[in-house]
C-alpha cells in the first residue's frame, strides 16, 4: 500500500494600503516614507471574521477560477488549514504533495478573503514536509520581522524618546 504524502505550506496575509484612497490620504505618504510604518502597514492583525473555513472556501474558489474544475477537484480534495491565528496573520495548509505548486499559485491569485472587504495578498513563506519544520522557520521569520522592526537608528530613538517625553534630550544624551 503506498502512503499518501503531504506538504505543509507556510503563508501570512498581507494588508496593502489602499490605492483609491492614497491621493487623499496621509498614512500612504507614511507608509511610503518609512520602512517601520510600511511594515506595520502590510503585517497587521487579521480581522476575527477571518476563520480557516473562509480561507480553505477562498483558496477552493481561487483554484476552481483559475485552474478549472479538474484543479480544484485534485488539489482541493485533500487540502486543509491546519493552524490560522488572526493576530499574527500567519497559518499553516496542509495539501498533497503534487499539487503543492497548484495550491501556491491559487493562493498568490487571492485578493479578497470571503466576509472581508479589504485587500489582501496572500504570500507563501515556506514549504515542508513537516509541520514542525514550518513552525520553526516561522519562528525565525518572526524574529527577523522584529529585528527590522527595532532597528532603528541613535537619533529616530532621541526623537521618538524625547517626543513622547519620557526623556529629556539632556537625560538622553547621559545614557547614551
Amino acid at each position: 500500500m503506498v502512503r499518501v504524502k503531504h506538504r505543509y505550506i507556510l503563508f501570512d496575509i498581507l494588508y496593502p494600503p489602499n490605492s483609491s484612497l492614497a491621493s487623499h490620504n496621509e498614512s500612504f505618504h507614511d507608509y511610503a516614507t518609512s520602512q517601520q510604518k510600511s511594515l506595520l502597514t502590510l503585517h497587521r492583525s487579521s480581522s476575527p471574521d477571518i476563520l480557516y473555513k473562509n480561507i480553505l472556501s477562498t483558496i477552493r474558489k481561487s483554484l476552481e477560477t483559475h485552474y478549472g474544475e479538474l484543479g480544484a477537484g485534485s488539489a482541493g480534495q485533500l487540502m486543509s488549514v491546519r493552524y490560522f491565528s488572526n493576530k499574527t496573520s500567519t497559518g499553516i495548509i496542509r495539501c498533497d504533495r503534487e499539487q503543492v505548486e497548484l495550491i501556491i499559485g491559487a493562493m498568490t491569485l487571492i485578493t479578497k478573503i470571503d466576509n472581508c472587504s479589504e485587500n489582501v495578498i496572500f504570500r507563501c513563506l515556506h514549504v515542508s514536509g513537516t509541520i514542525k519544520k514550518c513552525e520553526e522557520f516561522g519562528i525565525e521569520w518572526s524574529k527577523q520581522l522584529m529585528n527590522k522592526l527595532g532597528q532603528k537608528t541613535s537619533n529616530e530613538m532621541k526623537e521618538l524618546v524625547t517626543e513622547i517625553g519620557q526623556l529629556s534630550e539632556e537625560e538622553y544624551e547621559e545614557l547614551h
